[in-house]
């Protein structure tokens, strides 16, 4: 096993697997069921509401918080940038070509409003030409929104590392309390034009607060234990809170009429992102410890992402591999959803182990080879 891997901090790569596992829990809502549930406030779509409120979000920002608690005090690495991009077409070309080839029928990149409409098994169909091409071009056709803002993101870093490293304490925190504010705060107006930010606002702004809280270690976040329990009660509460909306809006015209602006759940809105925060430094300041096995499934990680979210993958997953429609109406759905969720984690983990480890040894064995012929050779 690779010594890099049991050298890592342990605490930040539980915190990798908590959030991913957070976010496959949230696309097995809404990849999976949320396209069955239209009101009514039956138990079933007021758990899908409870899940959706946070998992998403607070998934999505532990995983820009932690990238940046390394980032921010690192040289820009080129190689690092290519290793993810080289990932993300990695699989997104397999996964294509392996549908366009076997002509399986799923659902294509710009099917999602039928597949909404009449279900999958009424929308599925072989994908064609275009389908296969994005799937070489997913970068810069952003077929997956988290991996290309992301790997956007990375070539601000050497900027971004040169205006933390001279920025006042004062001002750095003001451009953050100005971020989030217009960031997450501005957005529960309706209506607001102040500031439609895209993703990319966002990423920036987490690696301000992950840079801050690195820098300058407030004092209010030395509690582990209260810092986790903040951040869950946090998302409990916006959990309780889109419930509370969607059950209302069935009767009330002006809760309906608000409730566009003010459901959590996206990384725009602020409780997302304190609880994020609050989350991410409970991690932080948990005493060190470094463990093998949970370093090696954090690994893979991203992986399971960029598998399991793969354009062509995302939904043919949930309705013909598990087959959730058998189980939204069901009183096991709860138990479904994380059963389901767990499966999706673990089998795209041991696939991104899989393929990810031999090649590294193969290409490790190629270099030395190569290394060795040349030292020879002189």
């Amino acid at each position: 096993m690779n010594s890099k891997i049991a050298e890592r901090n342990s605490n930040f790569e539980l915190l990798r697997i908590i959030a991913m596992f957070m976010i496959v829990l949230l696309h097995s809502v809404y990849f999976g069921v949320q396209f069955k549930f239209h009101g009514g406030g039956t138990f079933n779509e007021l758990f899908s509401v409870f899940i959706g409120a946070f998992c998403g979000g607070v998934g999505n920002y532990l995983f820009v918080f932690i990238s940046a608690w390394f980032l921010c005090e690192e040289p820009f690495s080129l190689k690092r940038l290519l290793k993810i991009w080289k990932q993300v077409l990695f699989y997104s070309i397999i996964i294509g070509v392996f549908f366009f080839i076997k002509k399986i029928p799923t659902i294509g990149f710009y099917d999602r409003d039928l597949y909404n409409s009449v279900g999958f098994f009424n929308a599925a169909k072989p994908i064609g030409k275009i389908d296969l091409i994005r799937s070489f071009l997913p970068v810069l056709m952003g077929n997956n929104w988290f991996a290309t803002c992301y790997i956007v993101f990375c070539l601000f870093i050497p900027i971004l590392n040169d205006l933390t490293s001279v920025i006042e304490r004062k001002k750095h925190f003001y451009l953050i309390a100005v971020m989030a504010i217009l960031g997450t705060v501005v957005s529960f107006v309706p209506g607001q034009g102040m500031l439609h930010p895209s993703n990319l606002y966002y990423f920036i702004t987490a690696y301000f607060i992950a840079s801050y809280i690195k820098k300058y270690d407030p004092p209010i976040f030395n509690n582990p234990v209260k810092n986790i329990l903040i951040g869950f009660l946090t998302c409990v509460f916006c959990g309780l809170w889109n419930c509370a909306l969607n059950y209302f809006s069935e009767s009330y015209k002006t809760v309906e009429f608000f409730k566009e602006w003010l459901l959590l759940g996206n990384i725009n809105k602020f409780p997302i992102l304190l609880a994020s925060v609050f989350i991410f430094c409970g991690f932080v300041k948990m005493k060190p410890f470094s463990n093998r096995i949970i370093n090696l499934i954090a690994s893979t990680t991203f992986g399971v992402y960029l598998i399991h979210v793969n354009g062509l993958l995302k939904i043919f997953i949930w309705h013909k591999i598990l087959l959730c429609d058998s189980f939204a109406d069901s009183l096991a759905y709860p138990l479904y959803l994380l059963a389901s969720s767990l499966v999706v984690f673990i089998c795209c983990s041991l696939i991104d182990l899989f393929i990810r480890q031999p090649l590294t040894i193969f290409v490790g064995c190629i270099r030395n080879s190569l290394s060795r012929y040349f030292y020879h050779a002189e």
